[in-house]
C-alpha cells in the first residue's frame, strides 16, 4: 500500500503546484464573473458566511492534522483512525449546527443572508467531511492527488454555481454550489483512502488527542495569524486600506504555491521516516532549497515595477497598494522558508514547539501590527507581519538545526534563486524605462520576458536544478515518451 516514503517527493511537489496554478486561473475567474453578477452586498455576505464556516472548522482541520501525522507513522491502526476521524467529525458537526441553530439572527444580520443559518450548516457539513479525509491522501504521500482531486472540485464548483445563481438563488447558489461539488468529490478521495474505519481504542484515541492537543490550537492560531492584518486595517482605518491590503496579497499569493505543495508531502514524509527511526534531513534541505523558487522572483519583480503591476492588474484606485506589495513579496520569501520547517517539526512529533511559536508571533504580530499601523498606516501592518514572519524563522530554523543538525538551512540554491532574479530585474527594469506599458497585454510580455530570463538562468547555473528536473522527469511516463522519440 502507498506511504509517504514510497513516492517520489520531487514529483508530488510539481503535480501538486500544477494543479495549484490550475485551480488559481479557476479561482480568478469564478472571483470576478460572480463579483459582477451578485454585486458587493451579496458577494461580500457569501464570503463572510463563509469564513465563519472556515473559523468553525478549525477544531477539525486540527483533528485531521493529527490524523495525518498517526497516520503516516509506521504499523498505524489505521482502520481505528478512520473511525476517529468519523467520530470526530460528527460530534463536530452536531456541536456547530446547534450552535447555527442558536446563532441564526445574528448570521443573517451579520451577512445579509436570509438564508445564513442553513447556507452555515451545510457549508460546515461539506468542509469537515472533506478536509480531514484529504489529510489521510496527503498522509499517504499523495499530496498531487489530493491537489487535482481539489482541483477537480473547483471545476465542478464553478459551473454548478453559475448554474444555481443564474436559476435566481443568489449569493446561496454559490454557497449550494460549492457544498455540492465538496460532496460530489469526496468519493475519489476515498478511492484513495481505500481503508474501511472502525471503532477506535482507547489507545488510539489518546495517541490522537496527545498530538491534536496542539494541532487543533496551531490550527486557530494560524488562521488568526493570516487574517490579523486585514482586520486590523479594517478596525484601525478604514475598508479601502483593508481593500488595498487584500489586493496586494492576491497578487503575492503563487508566490506560496511550490512551498504548500511540497509541505504537504514533507510533513508525512518525515512523520513516516522518524517514526522508523531514520534520518529525514535530505528531504527537508530539499524542500527548502526549493520552496522560494517563485517567491524570490515575483519579490524583484515587485520591487521592478509595484505601482504597474497593481494598476494594470486592478485600476488606478488601488495605486496605494505598490508599497504593500513590495512588503508583502519580502514577507513571502520568509513564508516560504519558516513554512517547511514547520511541517518538519510536527513531523518529528512536536507539535507544542509550533504551538510556542505560532502564540509569540501571533503576539509580536498584534502588538506590533497595532504600534506601526497607528504611526505610519497600512504599511505599518505590513513591516510588522515580515517582522513577526522572520522571528517564526529564526525560532523554527533553532529548533530543526538542534533536533535535526543534518538540515542545510541556507542551502547554495537558494543563492542562485537570488542571482538568476538580480539579473531578471536588471532586464525588467530596462524594460519598462524604455517600453511604454499600458496595456494588460503588456504587462504579460514583460513577465513573460522576466519568467524566461529568470527560469534559463536558473536552469544554467545551478546543478541541483538540472538534477532534481532530471530526477522527476525520470520517473514520468512523459520522459518515457521523449527518450522513445528520441530512439
Amino acid at each position: 500500500m502507498t506511504d509517504a516514503t514510497s513516492v517520489s517527493l520531487g514529483g508530488e511537489t510539481v503535480k501538486a503546484t500544477v494543479a495549484k496554478f490550475t485551480m488559481a486561473v479557476i479561482g480568478f475567474a469564478g472571483t470576478v464573473v460572480f463579483a459582477r453578477m451578485l454585486g458587493p452586498t451579496g458577494f461580500g455576505g457569501f464570503y463572510l458566511l463563509f469564513s465563519l464556516v472556515k473559523l468553525g472548522d478549525r477544531a477539525v482541520n486540527g483533528w485531521g492534522t493529527a490524523i495525518m501525522k498517526r497516520f503516516s507513522e509506521v504499523d498505524a491502526p489505521e482502520r481505528e483512525l478512520i473511525g476517529g476521524q468519523l467520530l470526530f467529525t460528527l460530534a463536530w458537526l452536531s456541536a456547530t449546527g446547534v450552535a447555527g441553530v442558536l446563532a441564526s439572527g445574528w448570521l443573517v444580520s451579520y451577512t445579509g443572508l436570509p438564508e445564513a443559518p442553513v447556507l452555515f450548516v451545510v457549508l460546515m457539513g461539506a468542509v469537515t467531511l472533506y478536509e480531514p479525509t484529504d489529510r489521510v491522501v496527503q498522509a499517504r504521500g499523495l499530496a498531487g492527488a489530493s491537489m487535482w482531486i481539489d482541483t477537480f472540485r473547483s471545476l465542478l464548483t464553478f459551473p454548478l454555481q453559475l448554474a444555481l445563481v443564474l436559476l435566481g438563488l443568489g449569493a446561496a447558489g454559490m454557497a449550494y454550489g460549492l457544498a455540492a461539488a465538496t460532496f460530489l468529490s469526496l468519493p475519489a478521495l476515498w478511492h484513495f483512502v481505500r481503508t474501511r474505519p472502525t471503532v477506535p481504542s482507547r489507545e488510539t484515541l489518546g495517541g490522537l488527542w496527545s498530538y491534536a492537543k496542539y494541532s487543533i490550537p496551531n490550527s486557530f492560531l494560524g488562521q488568526a495569524y493570516d487574517r490579523f492584518d486585514i482586520l486590523l486595517l479594517g478596525y484601525l482605518l478604514a475598508p479601502a486600506a483593508a481593500g488595498r491590503y487584500e489586493v496586494a496579497l492576491k497578487l503575492t499569493l503563487p508566490a506560496t504555491f511550490v512551498m504548500l505543495a511540497a509541505q504537504s508531502v514533507l510533513m508525512a514524509r518525515v512523520s513516516r521516516l522518524h517514526s522508523q527511526g531514520e534520518d529525514v534531513s535530505e528531504d527537508v534541505s530539499n524542500t527548502l532549497a526549493f520552496s522560494s523558487v517563485v517567491a524570490i522572483p515575483m519579490f524583484f519583480g515587485a520591487v521592478a515595477m509595484p505601482e504597474l503591476l497593481v494598476v494594470t492588474a486592478f485600476g488606478p484606485e488601488y495605486a496605494d497598494a505598490a508599497a504593500l506589495l513590495v512588503g508583502l513579496a519580502l514577507f513571502q520569501i520568509a513564508s516560504t522558508q519558516s513554512g517547511p520547517l514547520t511541517s518538519a517539526i510536527g513531523g518529528i512529533d512536536r507539535p507544542d514547539v509550533n504551538t510556542r511559536i505560532s502564540a509569540v508571533t501571533l503576539a509580536l504580530n498584534i502588538v506590533l501590527g497595532v504600534v506601526l499601523t497607528l504611526a505610519y498606516g497600512a504599511i505599518g501592518v505590513v513591516v510588522a507581519t515580515i517582522v513577526a514572519e522572520t522571528l517564526r524563522y529564526v525560532l523554527s530554523a533553532r529548533v530543526v538545526g538542534r533536533e535535526l543538525p543534518g538540515v542545510t538551512l541556507l542551502p547554495r540554491t537558494l543563492l542562485e534563486q537570488v542571482a538568476a532574479a538580480v539579473l531578471m530585474f536588471l532586464v525588467v527594469v530596462a524594460i519598462v524605462r524604455t517600453v511604454s506599458v499600458d496595456r494588460w497585454y503588456h504587462l504579460l510580455a514583460v513577465v513573460a520576458v522576466g519568467a524566461a530570463v529568470y527560469s534559463t538562468t536558473l536552469v544554467a547555473i545551478s546543478r541541483r536544478l538540472r538534477v532534481t528536473i532530471r530526477g522527476v522527469l525520470r520517473g514520468s511516463r512523459f520522459e518515457q515518451y521523449v527518450v522513445r522519440s528520441a530512439d
